[in-house]
């Protein structure tokens, strides 16, 4: 294993970091594995510098989770894991997604059909992509002969069959819909409004649903700390988000979104309530569960 000043990757130097941190606190292994619901065998590969047990998003959670727990505070060297592991941050992901309104630039640095052309004539052979339109061409002429030559018109001379000349009754015009009425509008109470946990003074002030419907994240998950003091960890839509994972107080409400499904580690599953979308969620009978699945 590569020693921590030496020029190993960073994975070897910070599995070396929480392997020394668990021994430095007087913990074995089991007792982390038992603490923190990570299986031992995931463990002795993380500090063996083994990052592929697991996907890669799921490892680096563990890596967070163990460090946080080891109280290895280490941010640059995690950072450097990430990029080991190709997980982007959320930045890099933001940078990916063009502005609304942005045009799309080709290679060659020009835009739209033009560029498209110029990079054609560039990477292809002029006579292959002349050839290619003549036969595109001839194809083409071909379809439209084909499709004159079978078509039903009469011959010269001969009348019209009955089903040739019958009408055909176009549909009637679809009528809008009506506005809604005012009183409509006052029989369709939020349905936040209608939930059961919204009567409880610490859920007032807390979103339950999603803000915006149009919005892709349509599942909600609020967790509440209880009682004394727990580790939470939860990760969305099988590793798409990655929340912080911490240890969080009594009093204390988490809420996190996702698009479908939410991976869930509580350490002490009997010290918090959670609810999906406003449903309380039965108490939890394990420290890890996927949530929003069928």
């Amino acid at each position: 294993m590569a020693e921590e000043t030496g020029f190993g990757s960073a994975a070897e130097i910070f599995a070396q970091k929480l392997r020394k941190a668990r021994q430095s606190k007087g913990l074995t292994v089991e007792e982390v594995s038992h603490e923190l619901n990570i299986n031992r065998e995931h463990i002795d590969c993380m500090e063996a510098g083994n990052m592929t047990f697991l996907p890669a998003v799921y490892v680096y959670a563990f890596l967070k989770e163990y460090a946080d727990a080891l109280g290895v505070d280490d941010e640059p060297l995690l950072e450097r894991c990430r990029d080991e592991l190709s997980i982007p941050t959320e930045e890099q992901v933001l940078k990916q997604v063009p502005e609304p309104g942005s045009s799309l630039s080709l290679p060659n640095g020009r835009e739209g059909f033009a560029g498209l052309v110029d990079m054609l004539q560039d990477s292809v052979p002029l006579p292959v992509l002349v050839t290619g339109a003549v036969v595109i061409l001839v194809v083409l002429l071909l379809a439209v002969g084909l499709f004159f030559s079978g078509s039903d018109e009469p011959s010269p001379g001969e009348a019209p069959s009955t089903e040739q000349v019958t009408a055909v009754e176009e549909p009637p015009a679809e009528q809008p819909a009506a506005p809604l009425s005012d009183t409509t509008r006052q029989q369709e109470p939020l349905i936040a409004d209608t939930l059961a946990v919204k009567s409880e003074p610490w859920a007032a002030d807390v979103s339950f649903l999603p803000e915006d419907t149009a919005a892709p994240f349509q599942n909600v998950l609020v967790i509440r700390v209880v009682k004394d003091m727990t580790w939470v960890k939860v990760v969305a839509d099988d590793g798409d988000i990655v929340y912080p994972g911490s240890r969080f107080s009594a009093g204390e409400v988490l809420r996190y979104e996702a698009k479908e499904s939410f991976w869930v580690n509580i350490g002490r599953p009997s010290y918090v309530e959670l609810y999906l979308n406003g449903e309380k969620v039965p108490p939890l009978e394990k420290r890890t569960v996927v949530l929003g699945k069928d």
